[in-house]
């Protein structure tokens, strides 16, 4: 039997991530019945060789992709969260996908936004009886209208949006027509499983929990390279260095750099020392004009994309600060905490499931400035013992929890699950 894997992106974000770590889960240990294979708007993945889509097909998506955005325009209540549509979807994806196809396969859907597929196709694809649907929720859009996130404090998704405008209203109904009793849904966070269980939408779906599973042999504690951190950076011996990493950098508002920014500008101006705190980013191309007036050292180290640079990179920093206003999971907290760096996060979302407050980093109240600065300034107090101690406990969780051997055997068995017969070929 087939296992496809779809996902918008094989490279960029937590959930591609999560989708090319899902493909590489049975690397070892195989099943001699189960044939494997990451599709994305980009191409195939398959035996760690990626079939590149054409270049025809990947422009025709991005129009298409583009010509949708602009219609989300006319539905934007929130600036902070993304919107999409998915009224088309991509030629490339549907082609592999053979949605009509009477094979006997394996659909594990992860992020497909972007018009990766549309909410007409995925019609389609649930109806087939032939096709066992593993549906993960990276966010909250498939049980929203177009938004990706519901707002804090909302309860629209729970009662179904009786006030939407023309769009989103559209968009919801579109989904009230999905047959989501065909598929098994996963969420990656024990928030997420709340939220979904309450949705107008999925409550009487059929959920389990699946994190996303963590490297923890690459996304681990280098000693050389912490020891000589500061030589590597060209900073000054004993600097005290926060990190801060997001694929879209500093300009996807619901990662919060505007919070960190608040944030960073208090605790500067408390500081007897403001040169000896480093603020290190990742994720974007150029740094960001917000933090030049801050009055610290910014290093930015850019779009990184191989996994052993990355964990380099967490190795680097003193706590890696993710001040997200909603994760689903928390990619960054994961990997950061499997190099042995504590995280500094709020309490809310899935982060939760990955920080345990002063044990293996830092929860902030949603979403205080105040709160966040005292959590900085209380871990910039510790000994480098205490630090230290937070970054052990870090590791030790993220194997326990998170790491591949455990996330296989769960996979393995929910596969078994949507396939309804641990023999079925």
């Amino acid at each position: 039997m087939k296992l496809k894997i779809v996902s918008y992106s094989i490279l960029k974000g937590g959930a591609a991530k999560a989708a090319r770590n899902f493909l590489y889960l049975f690397e070892k240990d195989l099943p001699s019945n189960l044939e494997v294979e990451l599709i994305s708007v980009f191409g195939t993945e398959k035996n760690k060789k990626i079939n590149k889509a054409s270049q025809l097909s990947v422009g025709y998506h991005y129009f298409k992709m583009l010509l949708s955005r602009f219609f989300t325009i006319f539905d934007r209540k929130n600036h902070v969260v993304k919107y999409s549509l998915n009224i088309f979807s991509s030629n490339y994806v549907i082609k592999k996908l053979e949605l009509k196809s009477e094979r006997k396969e394996i659909i594990h859907l992860n992020w497909i936004n972007n018009d990766t597929i549309s909410l007409f196709d995925l019609n389609k694809l649930f109806k087939n009886p032939n096709k066992k649907i593993l549906l993960t929720l990276h966010d909250e859009w498939f049980y929203c209208a177009s938004e990706h996130y519901a707002e804090y404090n909302s309860d629209s998704f729970m009662v179904g949006y009786p006030d939407e405008g023309c769009i989103g209203s559209t968009i919801f109904k579109l989904k009230k027509n999905l047959d989501f009793n065909k598929v098994v849904i996963s969420v990656p966070s024990e928030w997420l499983l709340e939220r979904a269980r309450k949705s107008y939408l999925l409550k009487h779906s059929d959920i389990h929990i699946l994190p996303n599973p963590i490297d923890t042999d690459v996304f681990n504690y280098h000693r050389d390279v912490r020891s000589n951190r500061y030589s590597i950076l060209n900073v000054s011996e004993g600097s005290f260095i926060i990190g801060f990493g997001a694929v879209s950098g500093s300009s996807n508002p619901i990662k919060g750099f505007d919070l960190l920014v608040n944030s960073l500008r208090n605790v500067l101006t408390c500081s007897n020392n403001r040169s000896n705190i480093i603020l290190l980013t990742f994720g974007a191309k150029d740094i960001d004009k917000r933090v030049e007036s801050l009055g610290c050292k910014v290093i930015n180290m850019g779009f990184i994309s191989s996994v052993k640079d990355m964990a380099q990179v967490y190795n680097y920093i003193d706590v890696m600060i993710v001040p997200s206003r909603a994760e689903s999971f928390g990619q960054v907290a994961a990997e950061s905490l499997s190099c042995q760096t504590p995280v500094i996060a709020f309490e809310y979302s899935g982060l939760k499931d990955i920080i345990t407050h002063q044990r293996n980093g830092l929860l902030a109240e949603p979403f205080s400035i105040d709160s966040l600065t005292s959590n900085v300034e209380y871990f910039m107090s510790l000994s480098n013992e205490e630090r230290e101690e937070y970054g052990v406990n870090g590791r030790r969780d993220i194997i326990n929890k998170f790491s591949k051997d455990v996330i296989a055997k769960k996979y393995s068995e929910l596969l078994d699950y949507v396939k309804g017969a641990k023999n079925e070929q």
